[in-house]
């Protein structure tokens, strides 16, 4: 048993389905790395039910429930990192699975590739109710790891992590907080409540390249995504790549100081306009223009705040 432990889960909660959050606490006490090596830290972010009278963690050791009164999902995870203890820490969001070999394998992936800073892998969709159609099983967000794959590229789409399953090298995190500190602007990055700012986890990956670190996805690490009927609905999934649209115009902003949101001609605007009334399905029609509304709500935002002076 060592003293310090190798690894720190850690799951953030604000107001979790009860069915999800408890399949959640099953699976990760189904893991086969030894209890001794991990810690696992629920942050409870102003859940309208507190969790620690609902939830038993006990059968852990090393496991607590801590109160994150600011809410927000990047004040939550902040506060987790602030707790943690191990040499690598492991995302959890509080509707996931993690396969029972994902903490072991996860660190001997850790020892294997010291290059890689930021890594996670494959993520299946698990349905309340199977979907209608094929457009419903899209909004499942599943994501097929075939092969392993890194990158040292700052912005590599192919090889990020995203928050579930994320894990991040102690020093990456130790990096993001020190940034966090000088730049407190980055915290407008993650879900409040119901608010669909995301890119809090897209933050650490480029912390981790500009550290010098690769971000990586490898085959051997699998999740399951519990998905409810509610964000089945198109309008769901509307909401949050609008809203994904949004915090990549605020997050490329924050690490570069532009503006990543393209500028037209007229005659370019023309032929794109035409594109989006006569190429596209209703469906991705919907998207683009949503995120479109999206991005200039980000830029008038950056100006409202006095970040961004000349657009």
């Amino acid at each position: 048993m060592s003293s310090t432990p190798l690894i720190s889960v850690i799951v953030c909660a604000h107001d979790p389905r009860p069915h999800h959050f408890q399949a959640t606490l099953d699976g990760l006490r189904a893991q086969d790395l030894p209890l001794a090596d991990w810690e696992l830290l629920v942050i409870d972010n102003l859940s309208q039910d507190p969790l620690a009278p609902r939830f038993d963690v006990s059968w852990h050791s090393l496991g607590r429930i801590i109160v994150e009164p600011t809410l927000g999902l990047a004040h939550a995870r902040r506060r987790g990192y602030a707790e943690a203890r191990g040499a690598l820490i492991v995302h959890s969001d509080d509707d996931n699975i993690l396969a029972t070999d994902y903490l072991r394998t996860a660190w001997a992936l850790h020892q294997r590739h010291p290059y890689v800073g930021s890594f996670g892998g494959g993520i299946e969709p698990r349905f309340d109710r199977e979907p209608r159609n094929a457009l419903e099983r899209s909004f499942g967000g599943e994501r097929l790891v075939p092969e392993d794959v890194w990158s040292h590229i700052l912005d590599d789409s192919r090889t990020m992590p995203w928050g579930c399953g994320m894990c991040i090298r102690r020093d990456v995190i130790q990096a993001y907080l020190d940034a966090v500190d000088r730049d407190p602007r980055r915290l407008v990055l993650g879900r409040t409540g119901n608010r669909f700012i995301t890119g809090e986890d897209i933050d650490l990956n480029y912390v981790a390249v500009r550290c010098g670190y690769a971000t990586g996805l490898f085959a051997a690490l699998r999740l399951v995504h519990l998905i409810p009927p509610e964000r089945m609905l198109e309008s769901h999934i509307v909401r949050y790549r609008a809203g994904n649209a949004y915090s990549m115009v605020i997050l490329w902003f924050l690490h570069t100081g532009q503006v990543a949101v393209p500028r037209r001609s007229g005659a370019e605007a023309l032929f794109y306009w035409i594109r989006v009334w006569t190429r596209m399905s209703p469906h991705e029609r919907k998207l683009e223009l949503a995120m479109n509304r999206a991005r200039a709500e980000a830029v008038a935002d950056l100006q409202k705040w006095g970040w961004l002076k000349n657009p």
